[in-house]
């Protein structure tokens, strides 16, 4: 006689998973859980949303901060190159009292 090697099929336990009530305990916990897990979720994207407001602003502040001081740097610039100018000008004179004086 030849032994079948496939092995046995054991069928599964039901009467384990079956409740008394047919499983609505299970199914209202589950529920209940899903139900809680959805309400952390709104308030995490709440405070999600009241942060990305804030940082919108954060940003907005910082936009103007950064063109005010652009703006300042400009002004700054034309004012050293008009100091510039007058030293060259200034340094030419001097160059030129000089050769005379020579």
């Amino acid at each position: 006689m030849q032994q079948d090697s496939t092995g046995q099929v054991i069928p599964f336990p039901l009467e384990r998973i079956r409740t008394r009530d047919g499983g609505s305990d299970r199914l209202t916990a589950a529920l209940d859980s899903l139900e809680a897990a959805l309400a952390e979720q709104r308030a995490a994207m709440t405070g999600f949303r009241e942060s990305l407001g804030q940082l919108g602003a954060a940003v907005h502040a910082l936009e103007g901060g950064a063109v005010g001081l652009s703006t300042r740097l400009g002004a700054l610039h034309r004012q050293v190159g008009t100091v510039n100018q007058s030293a060259r000008d200034l340094e030419a004179w001097a160059d030129r009292v000089l050769a005379r004086a020579r």
